[in-house]
């Protein structure tokens, strides 16, 4: 039996959670144009800035490959049809959230700004408290015991 479109889940949230996660980081690099406080040594924050951004893009890119090549639309807010539990999703119910976060924090080193730096973790509650909770209880109520097996099996972060 079809679900009549008032039955149909939806996914509440205000913007794209990228958006959401970026908020603070942005307003952590506005301060950082405003008070530069390098805490690293410029050859140490790009040594390890530039390897942690390559990370956290590569692991980005292989769950966005991942979700399309499964027939799944990697925005949010496209709708899922089914759980996908191979490549990134093995590790993680939330590869793009990681990479996310890595990526930020290998950004935040590689201009050596401690502000960034400080806002990533804020993002990082938004994602955590608000905006993954939200997708948890969607993709509960349309997968049902789909989605609370994979939960079972699969971490929500690494």
């Amino acid at each position: 039996m079809n679900k009549s479109p008032s039955e149909t889940p939806v996914l509440n949230l205000p913007t794209y959670p990228f958006i959401l996660f970026g908020i603070p980081v942005l307003i952590g690099l506005g301060v950082h144009f405003l008070w530069d406080f390098s805490p690293l040594p410029d050859t140490l924050a790009f040594a390890t800035g530039a390897p942690l951004m390559v990370i956290g893009t590569m692991l980005g890119l292989w769950s966005v490959w991942t979700m399309v090549s499964q027939g799944e639309h990697p925005e949010p807010g496209h709708g899922t049809h089914k759980i996908i539990d191979n490549g990134p999703f093995r590790f993680s119910r939330n590869p793009s959230y990681v990479s996310l976060v890595i990526t930020a924090i290998g950004f935040g080193l590689l201009i050596n700004s401690l502000t960034v730096l400080i806002g990533i973790p804020f993002g990082f509650a938004i994602l955590a408290l608000w905006v993954v909770p939200a997708e948890e209880r969607y993709l509960t109520a349309l997968l049902k015991d789909d989605y609370t097996a994979y939960q079972t099996r699969v971490r929500r972060w690494f």
